[in-house]
């Protein structure tokens, strides 16, 4: 019968956190004539979870396991697993050696409850000592084991995958997939697809895992799906309960905290699947998942190939490469056919195809060679990518085990010229002076990694002997000279050559020119004229010029010329600019035309020197505002006045040339913004303010200040009122009351001394209704003479204001 088996290595934890964990990848995969078996042992004296008694809280050191092959069956590999509580022991003693784990994993139920798993390759170990009692110790976790006890997941121990080949089983693909992934009440689903599978029948496929902390008296929703198929192996393995402590190779029931246990998936996995999904649900334990195998019949070849050795492109300038290569087929479980194809690529761009002549059987190989030529847009250095089983648009035509390992590549580098572009030849204006050539301009775009030399003959540049020694500023023997160029990337070299020459041309002559002993105000933009010449020129000088200003070294400005300037002609301009208040009293400012304010010009000019100007500027001032009278008006209310600021202009300035503002804060007033809009009626914040003058003359500005200050003035009280509603005197309207004197009280009597009404700021004005007295009514009071007393309960006005009121209608 076939047999075909998926593993899984899981560890479970009975607690309800999540934690974080390595994605189960696949690790290794053999195929041929290969099954498996798993043996191991926990370190758990009893089960932590529902024992009665409870089960001590120790740990064991070491424990052991049977391992035995049978007759015929040969050892190919044999890995450990081994796990437990805490941070990690990862040297063990296995059968007598000292192991040291190769990869390590971790999870964690938060800072102080971490776990562990660690892998080591046992195969030497197993293959020395053949079939019999293994052993592993000094798996030490007694230090840490305490503080894992109160939530029961105390636990330690180690289990063995051991893969063997059987020459009586069919022809399989075994595939190991390892990392660290759980599932918890918290997060109580898991599901984990297996990738690389090759399934052809499903007769006698199984599921097998080997689970820690499995305990018969939880069985909360512990289920294992493949495929979405509830799966279960009674009756040492019941639906409900996947992880309870049993071994069903053994038949064992107790190895505590520990499963080992096989199932039938038949009817769970198809012919032509190529993943499997497995999917593990628990209410109450934490799972996490370390290892898992697939045991698979499948017979298909697995084509594999490599660059053994490369001839050519050695030479500058040769492109041609034959490329040796050998074809395999190791690692499969059927023959590789003739005429599988194999492409050949520089990166991505294929340059060549050819075939496999013979079958090639399993663990065989097939030797061969072709000559490609590398296309010059290929560049010289690359990959070099050959691809079996490529029909050359990296489309495989063939069915094999593992589709992922087809391809080899290398770094290949070639011999190759420089390369200098098209030289441009040189030429330069007969101006004033010595006119020098910068040789490096003849270049267009040329690698910077290149070793670039000039030379007066071709000789020279080709023997690399006598170099121009300062390229940048040459100056010619002959009119016009011819320059030869060595161009070496260390490996090749080139030689080419340009012409340089003197030649006569319209050239333009910028100079500039500002007054001299300008006067700046400081605090204010300084603004002046500067005029352009082509007085000497001997063409136009072009518009867009640049010109730079500068004091002190330092770039201050910068603007161009407007419009194309004639031979003889001049353009005058003006610019604005800000000097910081660093700058001292007196100074000077550099104007250069033909700048870009680096030092560098765009215009080439009959003479390079004569284009600065150089102009003293100082800082003038203007006489103080005298000291200006503070204003002081009524407050109409929340201590708010209406002023005329204006009429302090005459004291500041009698010049009708010069700008008066005024302002609410010095900034504002030093910056020349928000200005107060409206001065001549300007309604104060309250209190008492303090108001800037800013004067600005021709020359400069200066600033002064004042106050303006609110009053309460004594109210205005009406000797009659008619509340007859006809919107006319309805109401006692003092004004100069309401929102200034906000704590007053009004109290109205009657001719006979009795009082009427009284109020204060919240009441408003009095309406000819009385509201107290023994003759109170909510009528109007009739026609007559009344009396008032209206205290005003202000520290400026401390007596009460009397006098009466004649109220008709």
């Amino acid at each position: 019968m076939k047999s075909h088996y998926v593993i899984f290595f899981l560890l479970f934890f009975c607690f309800t956190g999540i934690s974080e964990a390595q994605d189960v990848e696949l690790y290794q995969q053999f195929n041929g004539q290969y099954d498996y078996l798993a043996f191991g042992n926990t370190l758990n004296t009893g089960e932590n979870t529902g024992a009665t008694p409870p089960t001590p809280c120790v740990i064991l050191t070491s424990s052991s396991a049977q391992f035995e092959l049978q007759p015929g069956q040969e050892l190919i590999a044999a890995y450990l697993y081994w796990a437990g509580s805490g941070t990690g022991d990862l040297q063990v003693n296995f059968n007598g050696t000292q192991v040291t784990s190769e990869r390590t994993f971790s999870d964690n139920l938060g800072p102080d409850l971490v776990y562990f798993a660690a892998f080591a390759d046992v195969t030497s170990i197993i293959a020395a000592s053949g079939n019999g009692t293994y052993t592993l110790s000094e798996l030490d976790l007694t230090d840490v084991i305490a503080d894992y006890c109160g939530n029961t997941t105390n636990f330690a121990g180690w289990a063995v995958t051991v893969i063997y080949e059987d020459a009586t089983l069919p022809l399989n693909q075994v595939s190991i997939f390892d990392g660290l992934e759980s599932v918890s009440s918290a997060n109580n689903s898991l599901s984990i697809e297996l990738n690389n599978l090759n399934v052809l029948d499903n007769v006698g496929a199984r599921i097998g895992f080997t689970a820690w902390e499995g305990d018969q008296s939880l069985a909360v929703m512990e289920q294992l799906f493949i495929n979405g198929n509830l799966i279960s192996n009674p009756p040492l393995n019941p639906s409900d309960n996947a992880f309870n402590g049993t071994n069903s190779f053994t038949n064992q029931n107790n190895i505590y905290n520990m499963d080992i246990d096989t199932y039938s998936i038949e009817n769970n996995i198809n012919p032509g699947d190529t993943s499997a999904l497995i999917s593990l649900t628990s209410g109450q334990d934490f799972v996490m998942i370390n290892n898992v195998i697939t045991v698979l019949n499948s017979e298909l070849p697995d084509a594999t190939i490599t660059i053994d050795n490369t001839v050519g492109g050695t030479l500058c300038g040769n492109r041609n490469i034959t490329v040796e290569y050998t074809v395999y087929n190791i690692n499969s479980t059927d023959e590789l056919p003739a005429n599988t194809p194999i492409a050949f690529y520089v990166n991505n761009t294929i340059i060549g195809q050819t075939q496999t002549t013979a079958i090639i059987p399993i663990g065989g190989q097939e030797t061969g060679s072709i000559n490609l030529t590398v296309p010059e847009n290929l560049g010289p250095d690359f990959a070099l990518r050959t691809a079996v089983d490529d029909n050359g648009n990296g489309t495989s035509t063939i069915n094999e085990i593992n589709e992922d390992n087809n391809e080899f590549s290398l770094d290949f580098h070639l011999l190759e010229f420089p390369n200098l572009n098209a030289l441009e030849d040189l030429e330069r204006c007969d101006a004033v002076g010595i006119e020098l050539f910068n040789l490096n301009d003849a270049l267009d775009q040329v690698d910077p990694s290149l070793i670039i030399t000039f030379h007066l003959t071709q000789d020279d540049a080709i023997n690399n002997i006598n170099p121009i020694l300062d390229p940048i500023n040459f100056e010619n023997t002959e009119n016009p000279q011819t320059i030869y160029v060595r161009a070496d990337n260390t490996e090749c070299n080139i030689t080419d050559s340009f012409t340089v020459e003197v030649i006569v041309c319209p050239i333009p002559d910028a100079t500039i020119e500002l007054a001299d002993n300008l006067t700046a105000c400081r605090g204010r933009e300084f603004n002046f004229d500067y005029t352009v010449f082509n007085t000497l020129g001997t063409a136009t000088l072009p518009p867009e010029t640049p010109i730079a200003f500068y004091t002190e070294g330092m770039l201050i400005g910068q603007t161009i010329t407007q419009n194309p300037i004639a031979i003889g002609g001049s353009e005058i301009g003006n610019i604005t600019i800000e000097f910081n208040e660093t700058t001292p009293d007196n100074f000077f400012i550099i104007a250069i035309v033909d700048d870009l304010g680096t030092g560098i010009g765009v215009v080439e000019e009959l003479d390079e020197t004569n284009n600065e100007f150089m102009s003293s500027v100082s800082f003038a001032s203007i006489p103080a505002i005298t000291n200006l009278p503070n204003l002081m008006e009524c407050n109409i209310g929340y201590g708010s006045a209406i002023f005329d600021l204006t009429v302090q202009d005459n004291l500041i300035s009698n010049n009708n040339e010069d700008i008066i503002n005024y302002f609410t804060s010095p900034e504002n007033a030093i910056a020349n913004q928000f200005q107060i809009e409206i001065p001549a009626a300007y309604q104060s914040s309250g209190g008492i303010q303090t108001i800037y003058v800013r004067l600005d003359t021709e020359i400069c500005f200066t600033l002064a200040q004042f106050m303006v200050i609110t009053e309460n003035c004594p109210p205005n009280i009406p000797q009659g009122i008619s509340p007859n509603n006809d919107n006319l005197n309805d109401k006692f309207e003092i004004t100069g009351l309401l929102n200034i004197f906000e704590n007053f009280e009004l109290k109205i009597y009657s001719r006979e001394g009795n009082i009427i009404y009284e109020g204060k700021h919240e009441d408003g004005l009095w309406d000819a209704i009385p509201n107290t007295g023994i003759f109170y009514e909510e009528n109007l009071v009739p026609v007559g003479t009344y009396f008032y007393v209206l205290f005003l309960n202000d520290e400026q006005y401390p007596d009460a204001l009397t006098g009466w009121v004649y109220i008709n209608y």
